[in-house]
């Protein structure tokens, strides 16, 4: 069994989702001297993190002075910024490193072109329940990487929450679309309820929407049963629910918005795919 907590990981770019994934190494115990963040733009909630949690940041790898050589690097830069965040001395840092992209669109071909000297290269992408050990990622390796190494990244990403592979690294862009981005499908859709729970007079409108939710899954986990089951067990005929699932099942309802909405995130991200 390989132990994390002798691993030294670089986290190159720590917006929301390099935050979620440093938060995740935090929770699971992982020494902050173990870790070095490379950061220009540091954002209030990373800030307070570093001062906790006594964290390494700086602005590029030319700054460090004491000797830190990672065997994890995890890019989560923006696409745009990805070639300007790598210059020949962060690409010398990384040769020994096994590099773990969650950088949107960019395939392992063009993070090949990129980091010349390393070959070590595996594309992921997580999601920001990552932050409290319950996100969902998907894992494609590089046909170069050996089953040592897989074995690292694996032992790394699961402290994630689920970890899923895949050899199909075209399949990544639709993930990203549906579980990169489906927390903030959630989100909204709990704000909604937030907002007319509040408009119709309730005091504690967010703890209770949040419960709901909350009863929901579990009940859903526990009863091993489909979510199309236990919606019929809560949808009496001639009920409330039923009037409320006829609006929401019709053919420019929830579940028409939904597809839509993702079939536009697919198309995006497939769009950052193409994008030098």
């Amino acid at each position: 069994m390989i132990n994390l907590k002798k691993q030294k990981f670089l986290i190159i770019g720590a917006g929301n989702m390099g935050y979620a994934v440093l938060n995740s190494l935090i929770e699971n115990k992982i020494s902050s001297k173990n870790i070095l963040i490379i950061e220009k733009k540091i954002i209030p909630k990373l800030k307070k993190l570093k001062s906790k949690h006594n964290l390494k940041i700086v602005k590029n790898v030319r700054l460090l002075k004491y000797k830190f050589v990672p065997s994890i690097s995890l890019i989560s830069v923006k696409p745009n910024q990805l070639n300007a965040a790598v210059d020949s001395s962060l690409e010398k840092f990384l040769s020994n490193s096994l590099i773990v992209s969650i950088v949107a669109g960019k395939k392992i071909s063009d993070l090949k072109r990129i980091f010349t000297l390393n070959k070590g290269i595996v594309r992921a992408m997580t999601n920001t329940p990552a932050s409290v050990n319950m996100g969902t990622t998907l894992v494609c390796f590089d046909k170069t990487i050996k089953s040592d190494q897989k074995k690292i990244v694996r032992n790394f990403l699961s402290l994630l929450g689920q970890i899923n592979e895949t050899k199909n690294e075209k399949v990544i862009d639709d993930f990203t679309a549906i579980f990169g981005s489906g927390p903030a499908y959630i989100f909204l859709f709990i704000e909604t309820l937030i907002k007319i729970a509040d408009k119709s007079g309730f005091k504690n409108s967010k703890n209770m929407v949040l419960q709901t939710f909350l009863g929901s899954l579990l009940l859903l986990l526990n009863e091993k049963d489909s979510p199309i089951h236990l919606k019929k067990s809560v949808t009496s005929k001639g009920g409330t629910t039923e009037a409320a699932l006829k609006i929401l099942e019709n053919k420019n309802g929830l579940s028409t918005l939904i597809s839509k909405a993702i079939d536009k995130a697919k198309k995006r991200s497939r769009e950052l795919s193409k994008a030098n």
